[in-house]
């Protein structure tokens, strides 16, 4: 009888076991589907973002014309202001036309345009923008009226600090400050 005692504890121990291990087995973790992560979104731009995002824009594009006019009457041998009203205004007019005439009365012409390395927006207020310039002019040569090179060896890399100014609906470049340097590199403008 003992052993069937044995064989029966045995069988029994061993389904004892069974279910103690089927107790200890963790259950699988229910299966959840994982909800739709959102895509990331930016804020929308406010409205005074998106003024001065357009007053830069339009700001920069008046420097551009000013300068691209600016080369243009340079490479006739010209000194215009009634174009370069259009986009410019104030110490900036003057300041190119001063530049025009100084090469006009020395029978100069310009062959090449002064390259444009980037522009960003430095401050805004609604009735003036504040842009920070990157300008080359080392590819402009010039030559005298017998067409000799008398482009100026110096260094012609500048920084442009520029500020526009409102006037109606435009924007025109109003006041500049320019620094001759030497590499544009640690500038507000580099690219």
């Amino acid at each position: 009888m003992a052993l069937r005692r044995r064989g029966f504890v045995s069988v029994g121990a061993a389904v004892a076991c069974c279910a103690l291990a089927a107790a200890c087995t963790p259950e699988p973790a229910p299966t959840t589907t994982p909800s739709p992560t959102p895509a990331a979104t930016t804020p929308s731009e406010s409205q005074i973002e998106r003024q001065m995002r357009l007053d830069y824009e339009v700001a920069e594009k008046a420097y551009r014309a000013s300068l691209a006019e600016h080369d243009r009457q340079a490479q006739l041998g010209i000194a215009s202001a009634a174009a370069l009203k259009k986009t410019a205004t104030g110490a900036y007019l003057d300041f190119s036309l001063r530049s025009l005439r100084r090469s006009r009365n020395a029978g100069w012409q310009a062959d090449g345009t002064t390259k444009i390395v980037n522009v960003v927006g430095s401050g805004w207020h609604e009735q003036k923008v504040r842009l920070i310039a990157c300008e080359d002019s080392s590819g402009v040569r010039f030559t005298d009226k017998r067409g000799r090179d008398v482009t100026p060896r110096v260094r012609r890399t500048y920084v442009q600090d520029l500020t526009a100014s409102k006037s109606g609906d435009d924007w025109k470049i109003a006041d500049i400050s320019s620094t001759v340097v030497t590499s544009f590199e640690g500038q507000p403008c580099a690219a």
